[in-house]
């Protein structure tokens, strides 16, 4: 096994601790969550067309930080992140988590080590749905914002750093949900791609999608949840060498979804692109094939799916998703299964001793 920056990780991960826990008031300690999330993931695609190929992911993923809050809007969470995946020979890469977040009941600002549930709220043509296996850790910069006029997702992703020979990479974007009443909201969504880097003789190219849609759902107090959601997009790639197609291109993409009971749901997916190309979104929209040369200028792809979502116990959680994919005149299939498995202990710093190495109480498993 090849383990990936394992002492310095521990270091960092003690020395996030030992600086909230010091310098405060003895008779004001802060408040520590000590949270914990595995993940046991497998996910398999069937295809064998131009645009997409197939790919079978299946491994496990730990994540263990603290998050100390030393004041009522401030926060920082340290720890780290590790991803297995499943073969007797392979890497095992452990990441740092550390972050400054900034939060209020509306919103949340994060430096570090960002939040990347359901991919900032993108959608497939914009970020690979794999994105949430293969990359569940980003660092960077993100705002979040949870009012009753927005709700907002944006980021900043730094994936590379520049160096001799070797390009910067980073991607950025985000999501936004403006609701119009109780059923309708108008939605944006935003995702650039850059690579690149003025210092040295590397490549500079940029590739930006971005779309704007809205969002007709049943209301709160229905029993039945459905909702169809539908966006013009347009992409722009610019200096990228041998790319094939035109710099812009467009897309219209429109979803649909049933959940009669809040576990099953029931969902389909109609795309017509013409000349589209993300960099991170799904192959499967794109007119550029995974070669970098086949090009199909009009595209149409389509989905049917079921999910379903069950809640064991504890917060344990199984996830089961089949789909259908019509890929021009072919027809392929895919399946996922995710089960998470949160706990979250409450560590406990007696006030009277904060300070003192022997104030730690070990937390009881609720």
């Amino acid at each position: 096994m090849r383990f990936k920056g394992v002492k310095k990780v521990r270091l960092l991960f003690l020395t996030g601790i030992l600086l909230g826990w010091g310098g405060r008031a003895a008779a004001d300690p802060p408040d520590i969550q000590w949270r914990t999330d595995l993940t046991f993931y497998g996910d398999n695609t069937e295809f064998f067309e131009p645009f997409r190929i197939r790919e079978t992911i299946l491994g496990q993923q730990f994540k263990t930080f603290m998050d100390v809050s030393p004041g009522a809007d401030t926060s920082f969470w340290a720890g780290f992140f590790a991803d297995h995946r499943a073969a007797q020979e392979t890497g095992f890469p452990v990441l740092p988590i550390l972050s400054f977040v900034y939060h209020t009941d509306t919103s949340k600002g994060i430096i570090g080590t960002l939040e990347t549930i359901h991919r900032h709220g993108l959608i497939e043509p914009m970020e690979v749905t794999t994105l949430e296996l293969t990359r569940p850790v980003e660092y960077g910069l993100q705002w979040i914002q949870r009012d009753d006029f927005i709700v907002m997702d944006t980021f900043l992703d730094w994936q590379q750093l520049l160096a001799p020979g070797q390009s910067e990479v980073f991607d950025y974007g985000g999501s936004a949900i403006l609701p119009l009443d109780g059923s309708l909201a108008l939605e944006g969504q935003l995702h650039g791609y850059h690579s690149g880097g003025a210092m040295y003789d590397v490549p500079v190219w940029n590739n930006l999608a971005s779309g704007l849609g809205f969002k007709l759902q049943s209301r709160p107090e229905e029993s039945g949840k459905t909702f169809l959601e539908a966006y013009g997009l347009t992409s722009k790639t610019t200096d990228l060498a041998g790319y094939p197609g035109p710099a812009v291109g467009y897309g219209l993409y429109v979803k649909g979804s049933f959940s009669p009971d809040n576990a099953w749901e029931f969902f389909g997916i109609y795309w017509l692109g013409q000349d589209y190309f993300s960099e991170e979104g799904d192959s499967n929209y794109d007119s550029v094939g995974t070669d970098g040369v086949y090009y199909l200028p009009t595209r149409h792809y389509e989905e049917l799916g079921v999910r379903r979502q069950v809640l064991i116990e504890s917060g344990v959680q199984f996830d089961f998703e089949l789909r259908s994919h019509w890929i021009e005149d072919s027809w392929a299939n895919s399946l996922r299964l995710v089960a998470t498995v949160p706990f979250d202990l409450p560590v406990h710093l007696a006030a009277s001793t904060a300070n003192s190495p022997d104030s730690f109480v070990a937390p009881q498993q609720p």
